[in-house]
């Protein structure tokens, strides 16, 4: 597997703010827990794998919990992975103990093009401000985002910077 679902789950950190935060460096090197009440699939180079009923992923401080994840796998590379859940919730701290929190009804992410895409009720929250879109289209190579753009309207807050008293 070329990533592990949290690690690509991570990206979401940085999209509200200037100078991009990161996920807590370590946690991509902490051993990764799936727990669900079911799991279907093979472990061969072109299988999936379907876990189901209270998918919960951890891999140091990143939390996953959706109602299902899917892994697609082809020459033993993944495909594309898709959480889904009422909603998908995703939580992570970064290096300064800052919490991202991100939610939609479908996470899917696409290694071949670096396109993760939250659908249904999208948003991502954190200290600086937040994001609301019916989708959100995240590009893990530019950083771009594109949200909007299918009917619905766009919402985000943005947190004025804390300054220092007496400045």
């Amino acid at each position: 597997m070329r990533r592990s679902i949290p690690s690509l789950l991570v990206v979401l950190l940085p999209l509200l703010t200037a100078p991009a935060l990161e996920a807590r460096k370590n946690d991509r090197e902490q051993p990764m827990g799936v727990r669900s009440d079911r799991q279907t699939g093979g472990l061969g180079d072109d299988d999936s794998i379907v876990m189901s009923g209270s998918v919960e992923i951890t891999q140091g401080s990143l939390q996953v919990n959706a109602a299902t994840a899917t892994v697609e796998r082809r020459g033993g590379d993944v495909q594309r992975i898709v959480l889904e859940g009422s909603p998908v919730r995703i939580r992570q701290e970064n290096d300064r103990g800052e919490v991202v929190d991100a939610q939609a009804a479908r996470v899917t992410y696409a290694p071949d093009d670096e396109i993760m895409l939250l659908a249904g009720g999208a948003r991502v929250a954190q200290a600086r401000g937040d994001l609301q879109a019916e989708t959100i289209r995240y590009n893990l190579d530019t950083g771009s985002i594109d949200s909007g753009g299918d009917g619905n309207r766009v919402q985000m807050t943005i947190q004025p910077k804390v300054r220092p008293a007496g400045n």
